[in-house]
């Protein structure tokens, strides 16, 4: 073969091998292959790191350098010092602690002070309750029946209204003396302050019986009833003068 006939041949062979070498170059940069900016960075002949388990692998990742992706905080850590954290945003609520109010329902009160329920029966705390069968002196030396219109007057407050206790447990069975609310009234106090009940020595109640016993209220007063006595005819009918006449229908015997 002569000469001009094999510069002929080579020259597409050549121009095809450029070609071919180019796109090996340029075709892993337009698609942003990591293992071929790997390969342009430490080069294409060049030996892959060996390490003391063997040769590495093709994919093992590129070695980082700290001082261009390290966080600021990493470089100067030692001067770094914890403070306390900053107040919430949201003001936080206090929960209240101690034992909660239970409501009771369907009351049936017994006397001034004393009121039954489904449950059991309780008794209001700080007060001597006004038993029903108990009887007053009025300052004009008359007895009334005190008890009985202390446990009317008292059933009337109530109403019919649910109390709101503080309970020990939430059953019980025998009689417990606790403090209640009727709505947001102090039944105890209202109790009291009318006069329908004593306080106990050294209750917070004291000061209010003392108000009611220098007024005149309640049991130390007089009977709120203001019944006039009757007074009496003077008129005797004696037996024999009673006719009751005869019965129209005369009663079959049996």
């Amino acid at each position: 073969m002569s000469s001009a006939k094999q510069s002929k041949w080579l020259r597409p062979v050549a121009a095809i091998l450029l070609v071919v070498a180019v796109a090996f170059v340029v075709l892993p940069l337009v698609f942003n292959e990591p293992n071929a900016q790997q390969g342009l960075e430490v080069g294409f002949f060049d030996e892959p790191e060996r390490s003391e388990d063997g040769p590495a692998p093709d994919d093992a990742p590129r070695a980082i350098a700290p001082a261009r992706f390290a966080t600021p905080f990493a470089q100067n850590a030692v001067h770094l010092e914890r403070i306390a954290p900053r107040p919430p945003l949201t003001p936080t609520v206090e929960r209240e602690t101690g034992p909660r109010p239970t409501l009771l329902h369907k009351p049936l009160v017994i006397s001034a002070g004393e009121v039954a329920f489904p449950q059991g029966t309780i008794r209001l705390k700080g007060l001597v309750v006004t038993e029903p069968d108990e009887t007053c002196t009025a300052p004009n030396g008359d007895l009334w029946p005190c008890g009985i219109l202390a446990r009317t007057a008292f059933r009337n407050f109530v109403s019919g209204r649910s109390l709101s206790c503080i309970l020990p447990q939430e059953d019980w069975s025998d009689t417990i003396t606790v403090s209640c609310l009727v709505g947001k009234q102090d039944p105890a106090a209202w109790l009291v302050t009318r006069g329908w009940a004593r306080a106990f020595f050294g209750s917070n109640y004291a000061s209010l019986e003392r108000e009611a016993q220098e007024e005149g209220r309640g049991l130390y007063g007089s009977d709120p009833r203001d019944i006039a006595a009757i007074p009496d005819s003077n008129t005797v009918i004696e037996p024999d003068g009673v006719n009751p006449g005869q019965d129209p229908l005369p009663v079959p015997l049996r």
